[in-house]
């Protein structure tokens, strides 16, 4: 029965089991212009990360690696340079998309917590897989395989699309009310540190081998940049962890807005901002909170 429900299909009375009033309060605290400027300036920066961290790789391989790399496997400055590119295109076109939705949202002055969280988490996953590719090809020439980076992607997808479909079984047994909630993240956890210890102690065994074979001294080093894209892959992991309920719930706050805004008790100057000066209609909403709160 729980498999038919959708995780965006819910009624406006079935969403209220997930869009709690914590929620309603704390979108709305988090709902003028100015704190919009704050987030946008965090967006635009963790974009940008992720070219940076390509370029930060190839001024790593130019200058002092580990000496455990084997240079043959090291992707050329040529290849850096095209993926760097690349990615500060995609950053661009994704920080005017964002600068797009922020103006739009400052118009309409409610339902931005749903804005704000799918842009951040597509922003720190966009730094991530940046952060992975960059670190391939070092873990290729630290392991001398290339079949490790390979290996890589396939168990970073596969861990991503894991935690997410766990996740999003949660939320839905929430939204529907289907009992007990399962401890997800706790079970997702688990499952990410069974399999990255064992991929982690596998190469840990693969470089110490090598090192004895081949009079490598730098083990630490080798070690750190192994790991590297696994350690990106989690902070990725992390931010769906944060963010993935607040972006459903944001999303049911923003399709039943008017349900909410009358369930609440909120006037369309309050909850639109129609007509009323920004600073104007943050105190009315803080005065309603604070009613609200007692």
């Amino acid at each position: 029965m729980m498999k038919s429900k959708k995780l965006y299909g819910a009624s406006f009375e079935e969403s209220q089991n997930l869009v709690d009033k914590k929620f309603v309060i704390k979108s709305l605290k988090e709902s003028s212009n100015k704190q919009d400027n704050g987030r946008l300036e965090g967006k635009i920066f963790t974009f940008l990360l992720g070219p940076l961290v390509i370029k930060f790789v190839e001024f790593f391989k130019n200058h002092g690696g580990p000496s455990a790399f084997s240079d043959k496997l090291f992707w050329s400055n040529s290849i850096f340079n095209a993926l760097f590119y690349i990615t500060l295109t995609f950053s661009m076109i994704f920080i005017l998309e964002s600068v797009f939705c922020k103006v739009q949202y400052s118009k309409r002055k409610i339902n931005r917590e749903y804005s704000y969280t799918t842009r951040i988490l597509g922003a720190l996953s966009w730094f991530c897989i940046c952060g992975v590719m960059a670190f391939l090809s070092a873990t290729g020439s630290a392991l001398n395989s290339v079949f490790m980076e390979y290996f890589y992607v396939a168990l970073i997808i596969f861990l991503y699309w894991l935690i997410n479909h766990k996740l999003n079984q949660n939320i839905i047994i929430t939204l529907y009310n289907h009992g007990k909630r399962n401890d997800v993240l706790s079970k997702a956890e688990k499952i990410t540190n069974f399999i990255s210890k064992y991929v982690l102690i596998l190469a840990a065994v693969w470089i110490l081998i090598k090192s004895v074979i081949t009079g490598y001294q730098d083990l630490i080093g080798a070690l750190t940049v192994d790991t590297c894209p696994l350690l990106m892959a989690c902070i990725m992991y992390a931010g769906l962890y944060i963010y993935k309920q607040d972006i459903v719930q944001g999303y049911y706050l923003k399709k039943y807005s008017e349900q909410y805004r009358q369930l609440y008790g909120f006037s369309k100057e309050e909850w639109y901002g129609v007509g009323i000066k920004d600073d104007e209609r943050m105190k009315l909403v803080a005065k309603h909170l604070k009613e609200m709160e007692n």
